[in-house]
C-alpha cells in the first residue's frame, strides 16, 4: 500500500510540472543598420557594364524581425523596417554617367530610393554558413512603390552581428522611367538593372 500511494503522489506531481506554462518566445528580434552598409545599382550599356552605389549608409534605421502578433496584409514572418538610401550619395565612377543616373531618377524631387520590408518566409538561422531565404518588400523610386520578391542571403559576422543580403533585378518601366542617355545618346543605358544591397545588422535590446 505503501508502495502503491508513493507511485501515485509521485504521478502526480510528474502531471502537475508537465502542466506549467513554457516560457514564452522572444517575440521579436530588432537591428540597428551598422554605416559598414551598402547598395549598388548595376546595368549595362550598349557600350559597357556600369555600377552606381553607396558604399556608405548614412541613416541610423532599424530592422525588426516580428515572431508573433497581427500579422494584417503579409504572410510569411513579418519583417518590418525602411531603408532610406539617398540618390545624392550614389557614384557611377563616371561624372556624366553620374548625373544622368541622378537625373533619371528624379532625385531633386525625390531624393530618396526606398526599400519598405514587409516579410521573410521563415525565421533565419543567421547561423555561421551562409543562409538563402525569400521575401517579400516594396522598392519606392521616384514617387512610385511597387512589391517585389526578394532572394536573400544571411549569417552571422559575430554574437551581436548578423549580415542581409538581397538582390532583385528591375527595370526602369517598373517606376514609370526611361534608362538615361549620354552624349547625344550615342551610349545608351539597357531597361534592366540588378540591385544589389548588403545590411550589417547590429542588435539592440
Amino acid at each position: 500500500m505503501y508502495h502503491f500511494n508513493y507511485l501515485l503522489i509521485l504521478s502526480l506531481f510528474t502531471g502537475l510540472s508537465n502542466t506549467r506554462p513554457a516560457r514564452p518566445p522572444k517575440e521579436k528580434l530588432s537591428w540597428i543598420v551598422q554605416k559598414s552598409s551598402s547598395l549598388s545599382i548595376n546595368g549595362r550599356t550598349n557600350i559597357n557594364h556600369f555600377s552606381c552605389g553607396v558604399a556608405q549608409y548614412g541613416e541610423t534605421d532599424t530592422i525588426t524581425l516580428q515572431y508573433e502578433g497581427c500579422r494584417g496584409r503579409t504572410s510569411g514572418i513579418p519583417l518590418n523596417g525602411v531603408l532610406h538610401i539617398n540618390i545624392g550619395d550614389f557614384d557611377c565612377r563616371n561624372r556624366t554617367m553620374t548625373g544622368e543616373f541622378k537625373k533619371t531618377l528624379l532625385y531633386k524631387q525625390y531624393p530618396q530610393l526606398k526599400i519598405i520590408f514587409l516579410n521573410l518566409e521563415r525565421v533565419p538561422l543567421f547561423g555561421a554558413q551562409p543562409e538563402t531565404l525569400k521575401g517579400q518588400v516594396f522598392i519606392e523610386i521616384a514617387g512610385v512603390s511597387k512589391q517585389f520578391e526578394l532572394d536573400y542571403k544571411s549569417n552571422r559576422e559575430d554574437p551581436e552581428t548578423v549580415q542581409l543580403t538581397g538582390s532583385r533585378q528591375l527595370c526602369f518601366s517598373d517606376f514609370g522611367l526611361q534608362p538615361p542617355q549620354k552624349m547625344g545618346g550615342l551610349v545608351r543605358v539597357n531597361e534592366t538593372l540588378d540591385v544589389r544591397f548588403m545590411l550589417s545588422l547590429r542588435r539592440i535590446e
